[in-house]
This record gives structure tokens, sequence and C-alpha cells, in this order.
């Protein structure tokens, strides 16, 4: 690995065991075997550190997941599609994943809120425009559009947290009971 790999390994591990505030960037360059100098290098300050550590983590994410946002008339499809990225994306990156569902949560100032806002609004947005574009197919969606996007986006995440348990394996029976879940409530 790259130095600059080395520190965004260290600073995902120390930020998710320590918190994003109680970690100094001389603890992150420590764990990393470098200088402060260099992680100034490569990342301006700590608040680059966090954005590149978000960045880097979801850059094969949001690939997938606009492909996956992408309304083709079946609604069944397209949000299996969708909770199979976030599964799979959970899967491979379980230390990363559990950090983000963490920062749901933050105080409206800061760092992390200002960071991870967005990234959390990109995501509820896509669903959103998706319900809306389904609400043409579907016309007792209509108006429901913000709604079903937290709510699906909710379900998935806690799918997420119990396969993190060890409740599910998200796998695809993961994948069809969440979204059956979700399209036909707790009397299905």
């Amino acid at each position: 690995m790259s130095t600059k790999e080395v520190l965004l390994q260290q600073a995902l591990i120390l930020f998710r065991r320590e918190g994003y505030d109680a970690t100094g960037v001389q603890k992150v360059a420590d764990a990393a075997g470098v200088g402060k100098p260099t992680l100034y290098h490569y990342f301006g300050n700590k608040r680059g550190l966090l954005n590149a550590v978000l960045t880097t983590n979801l850059e094969s994410f949001w690939t997938e997941f606009d492909a996956a946002t992408a309304y083709n008339h079946d609604i069944v499809k397209t949000l299996e599609s969708i909770a199979r990225v976030y599964f799979e994306f959970a899967k491979k990156n379980p230390e990363f994943y559990s950090w983000f569902l963490s920062m749901g949560n933050v105080p409206s100032e800061g760092d992390i809120h200002d960071e991870v806002g967005p990234l959390y609004e990109k995501q509820w947005s896509a669903l959103a425009e998706l319900f809306l574009a389904a609400s043409k197919d579907h016309g007792n969606m209509k108006g429901r559009h913000q709604r079903y996007a937290y709510t699906f986006l909710g379900i998935i995440n806690a799918s997420i947290q119990a396969y993190f348990t060890g409740l599910i394996k998200l796998n695809d029976r993961d994948v069809f009971d969440t979204c059956h879940q979700f399209m036909h409530g707790i009397f299905s």
C-alpha cells in the first residue's frame, strides 16, 4: 500500500474506534508510521483526511448506487437492485459501513455533519427521485416519495445492522425479504 492508502486505512480504524473528534492527526500519523507533515501533504488538514476517507471508501458504492437507482418501470426489480448494492457494499466494507451508519446521528454542526450530511442527502434524494418516477406508474405512491425514500433506506440499514450482529447473511433471500417487507408491510 502507498503511504496515502496507509494513512486512509489508519484514519478509518481510529475514527471508528475512538471517534473523529477524539482522534488527532498526530495519532493517525503515528499509526501510519509517518510524520504529521506527510499527512498534511496528502490531505491538508484533519477535515481533508475525513473527506478523503469518505470519498475513497464510497467511490465504488456511488457508481453502483447511481446505476441501481435508475428507474426501469419495474419498482420491485429496482428496489432489489438497490438493496443488493447496499448489502454487497456493507459485506465488503463492514468497518467503513458500520462507522458510516454511526455518523447519521451526529450534532448538526462540525466536520462530521458537514461532510456526511451531503452524502446522506445524496442517498435520500436519489431514492426520492426514484419513488417520484415510480409514482407515474403507481398512482397510489403519489406524494409519498420522500417518506418512501427514508423508510426504504431505513429498512436496508436495519438489515445491514442485523447482518453485523449475525442475525442474517445479506444473501439473495435477504434482498427479497427486505424488499418484500418494505413493499407489503408487517402483514406480508
